[in-house]
């Protein structure tokens, strides 16, 4: 790793804290994320070290999958541009533990699994679900099911004796990526002794999300028109949980970090947005608010340049967007391309590239496991162009790299980058960029008009008359 030379800020991180800043830096910046699966993959394709049981690695940011931090190593080795942190879960990382199904509190509303279950710190019950090259946690019991149907009152109690998570439980901070570090000394190191940017993350829930998986997803959906009182008090106490958790990382460590990446939430699914904008602007946007604007202004008490980060899969229209940025967010991830062509990337970029950041964008569908080395090359080039002009990009993966991404493909995403990214960027679209032509905005919640049925007195003359033209 390069040396850093008093306060001289290293070319990694510049570039990085110019992205972020919506200014045009030399290259456009590169980073990872991904699973433990796909990051031992990843190690073992470039010939490195790695631990081969998913158990010994460090995971956080959320409890539904394994997400892993990037070792500096790795990332000096790739020469990446910047690293993600994550606060480990209350009780201690990965966050959960074995629990035998008579031991639930409550009814999960299923028979006994056949295959160990466990439990995370939020009391969401999960099966581990293998795959050919590992697995992932799925969630099989929710907590709160019950408690949305009861009497208000009755499932108001029930919220408030709830067990929550303690976002200031010392284990929290316990550990890091290096062994022996506490977080702080970690973010610390990582500042002052590697080139690279530092990106953090306290909460592992979230609002929405959380409340899903609080409820689950079946649930959550219909409490927000059979029981909003409920839900509104769950979100309220959600958004309690999330300002702690982001406060207590930040006031450990947050002097070292360059932005901050909120709780995964996922308002769209890939044709548009779960909600109609007017529940989403009723019942969830005031959360957003109270909770993005307490964190922002704690966060620029440690670093006044510090930047918030919001996380959805999906299309989520621009009015969704405008509301985000209208609750202090700076930037979004992870700008999944696979999306209706109203809120795709280019879309985005055209909507707000001047008002917020854009982090990911490369294609873990279909292109990153299943494409060539020539296809991934290609996307990075659209993405770059559609995206980098102005500044404000950051190159990644749309979401983690999981265990099917060729480590080759891996490595053309992070040259590619490296290579046409560097600015100005070409004026001229390569070829499948989206150059916006042709291109029509979300519409909201208008029906489209049903073509009138003609009636049947109508329909026998048509019959007649063509059948006379045919003869």
């Amino acid at each position: 790793m390069a040396a850093i030379i008093g306060k001289a800020v290293p070319p990694p991180r510049q570039r990085v804290l110019d992205a972020l800043a919506l200014r045009e830096p030399d290259r456009v910046p590169v980073g990872l994320w991904g699973t433990i699966e796909g990051y031992q993959n990843l190690r073992r394709g470039i010939g490195m070290d790695y631990k081969t049981d998913p158990k010994d690695y460090r995971t956080g940011s959320t409890t539904w999958t394994t997400d892993v931090s990037f070792e500096l190593d790795l990332a000096a080795r790739l020469e990446l541009d910047f690293v993600r942190i994550s606060a480990g879960s209350p009780g201690g990382s990965p966050g959960f533990r074995p629990i035998k199904f008579e031991e639930v509190p409550f009814d999960m509303g299923i028979p006994p699994p056949d295959v160990e279950i466990n439990v995370d710190e939020w009391g969401v019950v999960r099966k581990w679900t293998p795959h050919e090259q590992g697995g992932y946690y799925e969630m099989i019991g929710y907590p709160l099911f019950h408690a949305t149907s009861a009497p208000l009152e009755e499932g108001l109690r029930e919220l408030e004796a709830y067990p929550w998570p303690d976002p200031y439980d010392t284990s929290v901070f316990d550990d890091a990526p290096i062994p022996g570090m506490t977080l702080r000394e970690y973010c610390k190191f990582v500042r002052e002794e590697t080139p690279f940017a530092l990106m953090g993350q306290g909460g592992r829930g979230g609002l929405f999300e959380q409340a899903k998986y609080m409820v689950g997803y079946a649930k959550i959906f219909s409490d927000f028109i059979e029981s909003p009182e409920f839900l509104d008090a769950m979100l309220h106490k959600l958004v309690d949980i999330e300002i702690d958790f982001a406060k207590a990382i930040i006031d450990e460590c947050g002097e070292y970090f360059d932005w901050i990446r909120l709780s995964p939430e996922d308002l769209a699914s890939e044709k548009t947005a779960f909600l109609s904008l007017p529940m989403y602007e009723r019942q969830l946007l005031p959360h957003y608010k109270r909770c993005y604007r307490e964190i922002k202004e704690h966060f620029l008490k440690k670093n006044p340049d510090g930047k918030l980060q919001f996380h959805s899969c999906g299309a989520i229209p621009e009015p969704f967007m405008r509301g985000l940025v209208d609750s202090c967010i700076d930037g979004y991830d992870s700008l999944p391309p696979k999306v209706a062509r109203h809120s795709n990337p280019a879309a985005k970029k055209r909507q707000l590239g001047r008002e917020m950041f854009f982090y990911g964008g490369i294609d873990v569908q279909e292109t990153l496991p299943w494409g060539s080395v020539e296809d991934v090359r290609n996307e990075v080039r659209q993405r770059i162009w559609e995206m980098g002009h102005g500044g404000g990009y950051l190159l990644s993966s749309s979401h983690r790299l999981e265990h099917d991404v060729p480590i080759e493909n891996t490595l053309a995403m992070i040259e590619e980058c490296k290579e046409y990214g560097v600015y100005p960027l070409p004026v001229e679209p390569p070829p499948g960029a989206d150059t916006g032509e042709g291109y029509e905005p979300w519409t909201g919640d208008r029906k489209k008009k049903r073509k009138r049925r003609p009636k049947p007195e109508a329909v026998e003359t048509e019959a007649a008359e063509m059948g006379a033209a045919q003869g």
